[in-house]
């Protein structure tokens, strides 16, 4: 019997604005160790992957700014399976691009595990468990899985599924899962997008919402199927593409994606289809370590709550809450703060009180639009 061909794709396109100013263009958020474990994120994600899947089977799609850098934080990745995107068009294209890689290499039936490569999982043992339910679960159905989180709190950086608990898979639907595996098992009835505080806060009481985490396992055949039928314009252009060792590759996906729209496999592809599953994954320990606030959250803190950079030039009296990082030798004094965010990149210093780091994405559009690129 052949072994079934599960196939990482792990989406490491973007630059993680919000974690300016360490995160800049040539140095975008899944190559920074923000969590102190003296790995990039990105080299914590493939290490996981590695625990289910071979390194040849692995894709890592990127954007071409980056793909030199990229290589040296991936050198175990043959070449021919870091693609570089000529420009960013969300998730849909992404997606698209590597499910028809993966289809010429390896049919309909190769499994896609689909990862954002700038997450935190701290229980990689509970992640490997998941992910094999995931693959059992997507060939036992031929649907799309999604990767639900139990929400612990009102959040609005995350988007949610609402699970449809009046119709839950049956043992007779899926008698490949126990009773216990079933319990984590559902259909999805919708998708919404980052709520804002009182929604989220409905969302959290209601008990039928989990935390979109933006992963995803189907097959080949099953997401080309669902494209096909709500995204066909986009694997209109990709769909014969030669293999990215081929000397035209780059040229050809160049041309494609000039043609193709930008859109997230949440709303194109997601939101839209029928056969939608959700599988909750209560005990990895998931972050998508989205802001400065969401470190201080995870981060070790002293007796003051603050997460304080060891061995750095820093004091802090009479503060609390707060988190301070610096990449500078210069002294920082925090004095009488609350709930503050402070960091030195070296070129440049972020301050901003907690509440508000997920706009610090606003600060890079500023810098942009005041054509302050030193600083990008």
């Amino acid at each position: 019997m052949t072994k079934l061909k599960i196939c990482p794709v792990i989406m490491a396109g973007g630059v993680g604005t919000r974690f300016w100013p360490e995160s800049r263009e040539a140095r975008p958020k899944q190559l920074l160790d923000v969590m102190g474990t003296g790995s990039t994120l990105l080299e914590g994600t493939l290490s996981r992957v590695a625990k289910f899947a071979e390194a040849e089977d692995t894709l890592i799609i990127t954007n071409r700014s980056h793909i030199q850098l990229l290589r040296t934080h991936a050198d175990h990745i043959p070449l021919r399976n870091i693609i570089a995107e000529p420009i960013g068009r969300n998730t849909a294209p992404c997606i698209a691009l590597a499910a028809n890689i993966l289809h010429q290499r390896y049919g309909d039936e190769a499994v896609m595990v689909v990862l954002p490569a700038d997450h935190l999982i701290r229980n990689e043992e509970e992640f490997t468990r998941i992910i094999d339910r995931g693959v059992r679960l997507a060939q036992a159905t031929g649907g799309l899985v999604t990767l639900g989180i139990h929400p612990t709190r009102a959040e609005t950086g995350y988007g949610y599924l609402q699970l449809d608990e009046e119709h839950l898979p049956s043992q007779r639907e899926l008698p490949e899962f126990s009773e216990f595996e079933l319990r984590d098992i559902f259909r999805v009835k919708r998708f919404a997008e980052k709520p804002d505080k009182e929604t989220a806060r409905r969302f959290l009481e209601s008990g039928d919402f989990l935390w979109n985490s933006g992963m995803f396992i189907w097959s080949v055949k099953s997401i080309l199927s669902a494209m096909h039928k709500h995204t066909e314009d986009i694997l209109e252009h990709l769909g014969n593409l030669p293999q990215p060792e081929s000397p035209d590759f780059d040229a050809k996906l160049s041309d494609a994606y000039s043609k193709i729209r930008g859109v997230s496999i949440d709303y194109g592809v997601m939101e839209r289809a029928k056969n939608v599953f959700a599988l909750r994954a209560g005990a990895l320990g998931w972050s998508d370590v989205g802001s400065w606030d969401e470190v201080w959250r995870l981060a070790e803190k002293d007796l003051q709550n603050n997460v304080i950079e060891t061995g750095k030039n820093i004091i802090a009296r009479n503060s609390k809450g707060c988190l301070v990082l610096s990449k500078s030798d210069e002294l920082i004094v925090v004095n009488g703060l609350t709930d503050l965010v402070v960091v030195h990149s070296g070129d440049a210093i972020l301050i901003t009180n907690r509440e508000n780091a997920q706009s610090v994405k606003d600060v890079v559009d500023y810098l942009k639009r005041n054509n302050r690129a030193e600083y990008l």
